[in-house]
């Protein structure tokens, strides 16, 4: 599988998205994805964030220089973006 499929709950807008990810990635990229995704998603509404970091359901923040498949994300993972 070349795709996970995350949700993310997006504290500027206080919504949560679920979007599908490339794993061969880096979260960098990822997070680059994840934040023009949700900015077309919300009509605009969303300001994209040069700084913005992942979260996971625990409070841990996710290693943006790791690749997303060795990140720890999985089908499922609930993760937030601020």
């Amino acid at each position: 599988m070349d795709k996970i499929l995350i949700s993310i709950y997006v504290l500027y807008l206080e919504k949560t998205y679920d979007l599908f990810i490339p794993v061969n990635i880096p979260v960098k990229e990822a997070i680059g994805l994840i934040q023009n995704s949700i900015k077309e998603l919300s009509d605009n509404a969303y300001e994209i964030n040069v700084n913005a970091v992942l979260f996971e359901e625990n409070g841990s923040i996710i290693n943006e220089n790791n690749i997303v498949k060795f990140s720890g994300l999985k089908n499922g993972s609930k993760l937030m973006l601020i």
